[in-house]
């Protein structure tokens, strides 16, 4: 299964790229331009794995991240743009379907030690919307 996370381009978490609400080992300055995001996803629409009923929690072998880009897209809408200063990245991954669990609003997590990089992309600008 494809799953692509959010991730710093060089902090690490236990060998594994520090996602932007731990930011572990993530520098000071590139942590304080992601400050408020974790309180503006204190909602239904961003659970956090032990609040979305089909995660049931997080293994501390296990990270976060999206089954597509279109989620991890709405899940981040309005912050790519401090997160890609904050030098975050998009991860792809190739995980076995096994060590895989998918929650709500795409969200999952999944088994690091089973995870392959496939791909890693810089966010893209976000367009504003001229008639919303």
């Amino acid at each position: 299964m494809k799953v692509w996370r959010v991730g710093h381009s060089t902090a690490l978490d236990n060998g594994f790229p520090s996602g932007p609400y731990t930011a572990k080992g993530m520098p000071h300055a590139d942590y304080d331009r992601l400050r408020g995001m974790g309180f503006s996803h204190c909602d239904d629409r961003h659970p956090s794995p032990y609040a979305d009923p089909a995660l049931r929690g997080i293994d501390t072998t296990e990270r976060c991240g999206f089954d597509s880009r279109e989620a991890l897209n709405a899940w981040f809408d309005g912050w790519t743009q401090a997160l890609s200063e904050a030098g975050c990245v998009v991860w792809e991954y190739e995980v076995p379907d096994w060590a895989v669990r998918v929650g709500e609003f795409g969200q999952c997590v999944f088994m690091a030690a089973e995870a392959v990089e496939t791909g890693r992309h810089n966010f893209a600008p976000e367009q504003l919307a001229l008639f919303a």
